[in-house]
């Protein structure tokens, strides 16, 4: 079974930098003052502008083009974006995070990437849980299906 996630976590109060921006941006709560916007198809191309642009890293959604336009609007707001792969046990995450206006955080192909960026968020983990398992984030295999999932 396979767990693929591509998305932007920022605070609650901060999403406005995306959903003001960007029109097929989709705000999903997750929990302690925060939420995510999963990077569909429809917002990566309406990020990267239809067009052809360099990833960054090893990253598969990540394009120069998508974090110039990120710096732009973050202003003194945090965003992150991460990227987890997972198949049969096998994979792991990467993230990078983003505050005025330049690039705060780069975190290589790893595991417990996400879990790293939550706590740089101030998520305080559940007895017995981490951070990933506190806000939930294995309850959604797909990317898209956070959305499918949580439409009003």
């Amino acid at each position: 079974m396979g767990y693929y996630l591509q998305a932007f976590i920022c605070r609650q109060g901060d999403i406005n930098v995306l959903v003001d921006n960007f029109e097929n941006a989709i705000e999903v709560v997750i929990g302690q003052g925060l939420t995510i916007v999963p990077m569909t198809e429809n917002l990566f191309n309406e990020m990267n502008n239809f067009s052809v642009s360099k990833t960054i890293d090893k990253f598969e959604l990540l394009t120069e083009e998508i974090e110039k336009k990120i710096i732009i609007h973050t202003n003194n707001k945090k965003i992150a974006y991460v990227e987890a792969e997972y198949f049969g046990g096998e994979g792991g995450q990467m993230a990078i995070c983003w505050e005025n206006l330049k690039r705060q955080q780069f975190l290589n192909f790893a595991q417990d990437r996400i879990n790293q960026v939550l706590k740089d968020f101030g998520v305080v983990a559940q007895i017995g849980k981490d951070e990933f398992d506190t806000l939930g984030f294995g309850r959604y295999r797909f990317t898209n299906e956070w959305i499918e999932n949580n439409k009003e």
